[in-house]
């Protein structure tokens, strides 16, 4: 039976130390964590956030023996999920047999570039997004109704792109976009004709998306408060020496290599974290399915490469009739079935998701996963209503 590479003989290369600069490298080079805020890391594998969700309301007594009128503010809960990012980087013996290279010196950066851009993509546009991962910041903004067709100048379709930022309630602080991006800034004019220098958009920190993650096709910026998304890490990078295993492509089962016959060790990569749009309830705009903190600015040619989630929420006992008012949280994001019980979003063609439909009146919370092909997806959720005493 063949010896594995025990933990104690890998511990060089798993020290405490090491994983801390890999993780330090990756958020550097995903322009997403470098940008959101962090938060503590993750006990388990799921994190619930309390968000604001109703505003208290004060009332003018319009007498001095008037009764004090009541009211309250609530708390919604949101999820960081983590999910696990993985690779396994197959290495010869004969080069960890030589001292003289440095192996970390080469695979290193490498993990940290793929480990950001990776991040990034789920991120800013969805590709490739697990599960459990919010909609990304794309498809949210788009679904809030925060897209902006380019105007005449980029100037002015910054500006609109801020302007439904501060309708949400917030404050831009930040644009990123591709590298294409920095031409644009180069030569861009104000609405008088005259460099932007000095000028609120010019105060705007701004990063560019060089990792490779960043798609011009489906939008040229992002402008919003960066400081409204955060990010959160379940588990640091962990490594695993392997020296027996058989390594084969995912997609075709194809045998890439036999580590034992092949004389290789290979190191398995993991780390696990998780990100959310809190979005909390504010006074400007109470209603989540508008409210946002970034907006997009769409390509000059655009096609929309999203299709519809409708949802129908009924209730069960009464008769199937249609229920108004109910929560629906698919991807995080957030909206209201109307009259007909229904609440519609858009979602990445080919792609699944997590929804949560929640109501006041409801018994407890339904839980689901759709899978979204290439066309309209339909979901039919019925619910239980408490009982009202007579």
């Amino acid at each position: 039976m063949g010896q594995m590479i025990s933990r104690s003989d890998a511990e060089t290369l798993i020290d405490e130390q090491v994983s801390k600069e890999i993780i330090e490298g990756v958020v550097k080079s995903s322009k997403a964590m470098s940008m959101f805020r962090r938060l503590p890391n993750m006990t388990s594998n799921k994190t619930k956030m309390r968000v604001l969700d109703a505003l208290p309301l004060v009332y003018w007594q319009g007498s001095d023996n008037a009764r004090k009128q009541i009211t309250k503010m609530a708390w919604d809960k949101k999820y960081i999920v983590a999910e696990e990012m993985a690779v396994i980087v197959p290495i010869p013996e004969n080069v960890l047999d030589d001292s003289s290279y440095d192996i970390w010196g080469e695979v290193r950066p490498r993990i940290e570039e793929a480990a950001g851009k990776k991040f990034d993509q789920a991120v800013f546009t969805g590709y490739d997004k697990p599960a459990g991962f919010r909609a990304d910041l794309l498809t949210s903004a788009i679904n809030a109704g925060a897209k902006v067709t380019p105007l005449n100048t980029m100037y002015l379709s910054i500006d609109k792109a801020m302007s439904y930022v501060e309708e949400s309630g917030y404050n831009p602080t930040g644009i990123l976009g591709g590298m294409n991006v920095k031409s644009a800034f180069r030569t861009m004019l104000d609405s008088n004709g005259q460099p932007i220098k000095g000028t609120e958009i010019d105060s705007l920190s701004r990063a560019y998306v060089d990792n490779g993650a960043w798609d011009k096709t489906k939008a040229q910026m992002l402008v919003g408060d960066f400081s409204q998304a955060v990010y959160a890490i379940r588990q640091d990078i962990t490594f695993k020496v392997l020296d027996q295993a058989v390594i084969q492509d995912p997609a075709t089962g194809e045998i890439l290599y036999n580590l034992a016959q092949d004389d290789m060790v290979a190191l398995r990569v993991t780390m696990r974290l998780g990100w959310e749009v809190p979005n909390p309830i504010n006074s400007l705009q109470p209603d989540e399915a508008v409210r946002f903190p970034f907006a997009v600015i769409l390509p000059g040619e655009y096609e929309e490469s999203r299709v519809k989630v409708t949802f129908t929420v009924k209730d069960t006992e009464a008769e199937a009739k249609a229920l108004e008012g109910a929560k629906v949280n698919f991807n995080g994001l957030i909206k209201k079935t109307d009259a007909s019980g229904k609440a519609e979003f858009y979602s990445n063609k080919n792609s699944n998701g997590l929804y949560r439909v929640t109501h006041e009146d409801m018994k407890r919370d339904v839980l689901g996963e759709v899978e979204v092909k290439d066309s309209e997806a339909k979901i039919d959720v019925t619910i239980n209503i408490k009982k009202k005493a007579e």
